[in-house]
């Protein structure tokens, strides 16, 4: 069984018992503990689990995403994240809009360097200054106490000071005519201005994204994306409609596939 493999399994099986014996896991994939040692002392480094005496217990769900987050979710969110931080060059300037899969985002930042992260999100931004894993600026303006992260005139007007080499924009939904939308207008206002000041647009969102559609309108995929990273399940008839509209597509799948 390759590594990729018995850590889905592991992940898997985390994600639904919580903690999980190395003698356990060892007989379940029918490799040694060492092996399986070395596995969960890599997810422990991912943040995805803590190591116990004999065996892990899954980490903070908490600390990334929401306490009402399923446990599918969060996979999702860190598979995604995953593909994204391999996007992320040493020495980059990035942006993180508002986001659960975002803030996934800013978890893995450690593992870059002199990496510098352009946010209007709160936990975004409190994270990476308590992890100390990048230089991070928190954009100015009003705070949306729902979602956590700062709006407004002055946020907008803050934007015009920056350009960044990346730019992730989360999303909650995409129409059947691949146009953008979100549950807040100022983040639709927000998302709008951030794209001009930066020299690659790159969407995330889980498959769900495109079952549904959002009150507000963003724009068009095509003026807003150059990349869309989401998790496996995509339909392919979704997966057809981006590929149409020249976007580069990348899904769970292809992280795992390019790790064999």
């Amino acid at each position: 069984m390759f590594a990729i493999e018995r850590i889905r399994i592991i992940k898997n099986y985390l994600l639904e018992n919580k903690q999980v014996e190395v003698n356990q896991l060892s007989q379940m994939l029918g490799v040694s503990e060492v092996t399986i040692r070395r596995d969960l002392e890599k997810l422990e480094g991912e943040e995805f689990l803590t190591r116990t005496h004999g065996g892990a217990v899954l980490g903070s769900i908490k600390d990334a995403v929401s306490e009402n987050m399923e446990a599918g979710s969060f996979q999702d969110y860190f598979e995604i994240s995953k593909i994204a931080i391999r996007m992320i060059n040493d020495g980059d300037v990035i942006m993180l809009t508002n986001g659960a899969i975002n803030l996934e985002i800013a978890k893995q930042l450690n593992s870059k360097n002199r990496v510098t992260v352009l946010t209007n999100d709160l936990n975004i931004a409190f994270h990476i200054m308590e992890a100390q894993s990048a230089k991070v600026v928190l954009l100015g303006g009003d705070i949306d106490y729902n979602t956590k992260a700062v709006f407004g005139t002055l946020t907008v007007n803050n934007l015009n000071n920056f350009f960044v080499n990346r730019l992730f924009i989360e999303i909650d939904g995409i129409s059947n005519n691949l146009e953008l939308t979100v549950s807040n207008i100022d983040m639709a206002t927000f998302i709008k201005e951030a794209a001009k000041s930066a020299n690659e647009k790159i969407i995330v969102c889980t498959s769900s994204a495109f079952e549904r559609n959002s009150f507000y309108r963003a724009g068009l995929i095509k003026d807003l994306c150059d990349k869309l990273i989401t998790n496996h399940t995509l339909s392919d008839q979704h997966k057809n409609n981006i590929f149409n509209a020249n976007i580069q597509l990348f899904t769970s799948i292809d992280l795992f596939e390019g790790r064999v």
